[in-house]
């Protein structure tokens, strides 16, 4: 058996004529914006999730002024 035989549908050689079908027509491969997406609604999800904590700690405190330290 020779190793260097590939069928048609290998997807090794399928993944490799596509790459160069595309490096040799010049065409860039179309730009995912989902991990961006993902990246955005994650970080507002935290930033959410640690403002309201930061507000429930405040309310059992008693606390209304952010700007006060805790040595005053």
């Amino acid at each position: 058996m020779n190793d260097s035989v590939h069928f048609d549908g290998d997807p090794e050689t399928d993944s490799a004529r596509r790459h160069l079908e595309r490096v040799l027509t010049g065409k860039e491969p179309p730009r995912r914006r989902w991990p961006w997406m993902v990246a955005a609604l994650g970080g507002g999800g935290l930033w959410l999730l640690w403002n309201s904590s930061r507000a429930a700690a405040r309310t059992k405190d008693g606390s209304t002024d952010e700007t006060k330290s805790a040595g005053d």
